[in-house]
């Protein structure tokens, strides 16, 4: 081992290598945590996607469901709207038919 320190010592350009493979292991290093941290920033935005795509679908759902019932009250709405004016159109025209009738059976019924 010491003559190891003296062989280092004693060339320079041993000295040299010894740095430039010391420089080379912390880019090395540095290198990987900054793969680590963009891997875990990827994870991290690929998890918010998930998320936010989840949170959309179920939104999405929500609304569809919601626009379905206002579709289908309206149809109740119009459904109702024919048939009361089927029975207002049909006792007009009861009314209309048999009116004279109508006015003397009430005279008659309130004497």
């Amino acid at each position: 081992m010491g003559d190891m320190a003296a062989l280092t010592s004693a060339d320079p350009r041993l000295d040299d290598h010894e740095r430039r493979i010391t420089a080379l292991e912390q880019g090395v290093v540095s290198i990987q945590l900054k793969l680590a941290e963009v891997q875990t920033e990827g994870r991290m935005r690929g998890e918010r996607q998930e998320r936010d795509t989840r949170d959309l679908k179920v939104t999405t759902d929500n609304v569809k469901t919601s626009v379905d019932d206002i579709l289908r009250s309206m149809i109740l709405l119009f459904r109702g709207l024919k048939w009361s004016w089927l029975a207002i159109t049909g006792i007009g025209g009861f009314v209309a038919i048999y009116g004279d009738k109508l006015i003397l059976f009430w005279q008659h019924l309130h004497q």
